[in-house]
């Protein structure tokens, strides 16, 4: 057939029947990610929940074992009342207890040197000249982080320097506050 140029154009009902289709077949496709996406977060959900449930069975299995030792020396202790027994056996359950939560990441925060806001907390100060401001001086309760993160501080006494009494501020500043003016003064004449 010849063609004389006339191409022919859609209907206006043409080409909205068209749009139609487009739009219905990409609301279909919207409306299949989002069912996927739903699925996924579903299943990711429910792997962590069986990867939190696996640890805490871990866990609990090793620490039945410090139970046992625990319900092993209570025991002990209805029979025979020894105490260097009985001691012996507290620091072993102790270390057994350690060694069972340092397996799962634990780690003690030291308690050592100068204080640290992220992994100590201040429960005391006192003023002191013979220590710097800041240093730690007696520890309160062991602190613990898992990993890097801290669970729970240890709490601390902490260093102050001592403030000066009401005369000696005023002599210090007044000390300054001449050798100030002295500065001022000596920059003044070299400029």
């Amino acid at each position: 057939m010849p063609d004389n140029g006339t191409a022919k154009e859609p209907s206006p009902k043409d080409s909205m029947t068209l749009k139609e289709k487009q739009i219905a077949g990409l609301t279909d496709d919207l409306k299949r990610l989002q069912a996927e996406f739903e699925n996924f977060k579903k299943r990711t959900e429910k792997e962590w929940s069986e990867r939190s449930k696996v640890a805490t069975q871990r866990l609990i299995t090793d620490l039945l074992a410090v139970l046992d030792s625990f319900d092993k020396a209570l025991e002990d202790t209805k029979e025979d009342c020894d105490k260097d027994r009985l001691n012996a056996g507290l620091d072993r359950l102790h270390k057994q207890l350690l060694q069972t939560l340092q397996r799962e990441g634990l780690k003690e925060i030291k308690a050592e040197g100068m204080f640290d806001p992220f992994m100590h907390e201040a429960l005391m100060t006192e003023e002191r000249d013979d220590v710097e401001d800041g240093q730690i001086l007696e520890v309160y309760q062991k602190g613990y982080s898992l990993g890097q993160k801290p669970l729970r501080p240890a709490r601390v006494k902490v260093a102050k320097k001592k403030e000066l009494e009401g005369n000696e501020a005023e002599v210090i500043d007044n000390d300054d506050e001449q050798s100030n003016r002295k500065s001022n003064k000596e920059e003044d004449e070299n400029q």
